[in-house]
């Protein structure tokens, strides 16, 4: 009998042993650990929610009348763990995206008493606590402050809005669509994740890719029904979570795309595969009938060790992350299974569990530590480890608390990339440039140079071949100066053309060496037919007195006196440049050019002009379709007559040749001329229209040149007409189209007809 009671006693010290060891793990997990008994009597505050509240578990354990709410709310009220007892509305109301999944309750809520009542959000799981006979005798609740990890989702979302490469690389689906729900970007994850059909993707009716995704789902009528309230309710975001057929669970967000006046534009869909995530947490979930459960839940690595060093427990996070399972870790000393280096020199980190074992209290290691896992894999984690006490205040083992924090590593990366990098060229931006040119103002840098890039005639290109081509020569100016430099200068794009180089320890003659290494790289590359010019300038601070600001001064104004020098001439030469790229384009345009310039000057002669307006009026004659650069070639050659989009973008080339032509002094005044060519005497041209006497004499020579060569020539959309019917028509709209008298006089002084 003596035996039996022994046996029982060792039974029942090793359950205590155990209990203790649970109760030691809950105490130093790393989150907020609150639980109550069916008295609703405070029984667990572990150390995190000390850490969280301000209050120590002294003055909290055995309290009961809710106070345990008085942290978090500033005043008594029952929270998301007593719905474990009793459903109440009431409770429910006060949280955010609340889930029950068996006995487990998961919420949001917003905490205003929380860090001195400054205020938090905090995700919180309740789930019941059972007696041996499966009775409810009380209830734990994990409180995890989330309001960091949201404001970086917030800032992460603002950033990438609209980034069509990112949506690309995205691994989640991506579906953005305007405000009439047409499709405007897809990427290819979302057709992947659903399995779409080919045919689908291409078609443009995007009525049967709604309409085969909601095949998909194990709810169709209810996944179609928030789809339509969304588009209903255009301001309104949503987030749920949907079953589809094949077993895959997707998270789906939605949020409208609304400018600063709160005008629509569209909605964003997103859509997460969470089928694996879902998968470990039920797996979690199913252990939930002793306080191991709760440690499972955390989501966190959790190992246990003895106190000499020996792993006793390895939890399911633990396992996935180290690449060990339960069964290989038991028994293996902790640095065989939880190898982890310095993040920044590579050396194998100090011995985490001797260190708490040698002072006796919790440990947190540096933010930039990588754990190696089982299959070499690497992965930063954020880790601390504490001593599991017993009774009598001897160590008995420790416990090690780790998660991955790469995806945080990974968009706090990303979100610095964006704020220092141009999006255009990849090259830094002016808030790096700033930063760094602060950093490097020093004494050890001198002599610093400045050295300011500017592009040449990017204006004009962008008018003339818009503003794709205008970008391909920045990205490829771009490249010429990062291939000139060295690789430890600064080169930041400061906005539209212009770039800036910080040069340290360079004189004025090495600057010039750089200039000389950019201009040399790839010297004849082109854009089209357009080469490619860069005007520099730059200054250099010697002494350290000098103020760098006035430095940069300098460097801006040697710029402008090298654009200047540059420019003269250049632009006229890139003015015959455009022209000669039209007539390659379209030879009809040379042809109908030329005759346009004949007959303005026969009729400027009969005027009675003087011999230098003549000229200007035959050369404007000549350039008068010089805006026809930036028109779609397949509209200048379509053959029949032009739908009404065409004929809107081809009303558009007297602008295009006004913006070509005023970007150069001495064709200034020949813009206007072009810009007035197509408007009509009773004012019903384009693109002013303008009417009688305020359209200029000379664009109404240009436009009965023009109308009548354009009759009596080959036409794409029409037959030529005779001299005689061509003439006619001159008549019958003089006074409508044509200025009266100058019709007249080209009617019968260079036609010689009868009016």
């Amino acid at each position: 009998m003596s035996h039996d009671i022994g046996k029982e006693k060792q039974a029942k010290d090793a359950l205590q042993t155990y209990e203790r060891k649970l109760s030691d793990i809950i105490e130093f997990l790393p989150d907020a650990i609150l639980a109550i008994d069916n008295e609703k009597r405070v029984i667990i505050w572990n150390n995190a929610i000390e850490k969280m509240t301000g209050i120590p578990a002294k003055e909290m354990l055995g309290k009961d009348g809710h106070a345990y709410s008085m942290p978090f709310y500033g005043k008594a009220q029952p929270q998301l763990m007593d719905l474990v007892f009793h459903d109440d509305d009431q409770i429910a109301s006060r949280y955010s995206n609340l889930i029950r999944e068996g006995d487990v309750i998961k919420a949001d809520v917003f905490c205003p008493a929380l860090y001195n009542n400054s205020g938090a959000w905090v995700h919180a799981m309740a789930v019941p606590i059972y007696d041996q006979i499966g009775n409810t005798i009380g209830a734990i609740e994990s409180i995890q402050d989330i309001s960091e990890y949201l404001q970086m989702m917030n800032e992460l979302q603002s950033k990438t809005m609209f980034l069509e490469a990112q949506a690309n690389a995205s691994l989640d689906g991506i579906l953005v669509v305007d405000e009439q729900q047409k499709r405007i970007l897809a990427n290819q994850r979302v057709f992947e994740m659903f399995n779409v059909p080919q045919h689908i993707i291409n078609d443009v009716d995007d009525a049967l890719l709604l309409e085969y995704v909601v095949s998909k789902a194990r709810d169709p009528e209810q996944f179609l029904k928030k789809v339509l309230y969304l588009y209903d309710h255009q301001d309104e975001t949503s987030q749920d979570e949907i079953e589809f057929t094949n077993d895959m669970i997707v998270e789906r967000y939605s949020a409208p795309v609304l400018d600063k006046n709160g005008k629509y534009y569209g909605k964003i869909w997103t859509f997460h595969d969470i089928t694996e995530h879902k998968r470990l947490e039920q797996a979690l979930l199913n252990e939930k009938n002793s306080l191991e459960t709760t440690l499972q839940s955390v989501g966190d690595g959790v190992i246990s060790t003895d106190k000499q060093g020996k792993i006793v427990l390895l939890n399911k996070i633990g396992e996935l992350l180290t690449g060990w399972t339960q069964a290989e870790a038991m028994g293996k000393p902790i640095e065989d299974v939880f190898t982890v280096i310095n993040g920044y020199t590579g050396d194998k980190s100090d011995n985490i569990i001797n260190k708490v074992l040698s002072i006796g209290r919790i440990v947190e290691l540096s933010n930039h530590i990588i754990l190696i896992s089982k299959d070499g894999s690497h992965r930063p984690i954020e880790d601390c480890a504490a001593p599991i006490l017993e009774e009598n205040g001897n160590i008995s083992g420790v416990v090690v608390v780790f998660r991955d924090v790469s995806e945080e590593k990974r968009k706090q990366e990303e979100i610095l990339y964006v704020g220092y990098h141009d999006f255009l060229t990849g090259l830094f931006n002016r808030r790096f440039y700033e930063e760094e040119l602060v950093r490097l103002d020093t004494k050890k840098n001198l002599p610093l140079t400045i050295l300011i890039a500017d592009i040449n005639g990017l204006k004009l290109i962008n008018d003339a071949l818009g503003y794709a081509k205008g970008d391909d020569v920045i990205k490829k100016v771009a490249k010429k100066i990062t291939a000139g430099c060295r690789g430890n200068d600064a080169v930041s794009r400061l906005g539209g053309d212009e770039f800036i180089i910080i040069l340290p320890k360079t004189d004025a003659l090495g600057a010039e060496c750089i200039i000389k290494r950019i201009k040399d790289h790839k010297a004849d590359e082109k854009v089209g037919a357009f080469g490619i010019s860069i005007a520099f300038g730059h200054a250099t601070k010697n002494d350290e007195k000098e103020s760098i600001q006035d430095i940069f001064r300098q460097a801006k104004n040697n710029l402008y006196m090298h654009k200047l020098y540059q420019n003269f001439g250049t632009i006229s030469k890139t003015v015959d440049l455009v022209m000669r790229t039209l007539y390659e384009k379209n030879n009809r345009e040379m042809l109908h050019s030329k005759r346009v310039s004949e007959i303005c000057e026969a009729i400027a002669l009969q005027m009675g002009f003087e011999t230098e307006m003549v000229n200007q009026i035959r050369l404007a004659g000549l350039v008068h379709d010089i805006g026809k650069i930036g028109i779609d070639e397949k509209i200048l050659n379509k053959h029949g007559k032009l739908n009404n989009a065409e004929w809107k973008e081809i009303q558009r080339h007297p602008e295009i040749g006004y913006r070509i032509l005023n970007s150069s002094a001495e064709f200034m005044e020949l813009a206007t001329y072009v810009l007035q060519h197509q408007e009509k005497w009773d004012g019903q041209g384009y693109p002013l229209g303008l009417k009688g006497d305020n359209i200029s004499v000379q664009a109404c020579i240009i436009g009965i040149a023009d109308a009548y060569d354009a009759m009596t020539s080959y036409r794409t959309y029409g037959d030529a007409l005779s001299e005689e019917d061509a003439i006619k028509e001159i008549k019958r709209c003089s006074g409508t189209q044509f200025n009266p008298g100058i019709a007249r006089i080209f009617v019968e002084k260079v036609m010689g007809k009868v009016w």
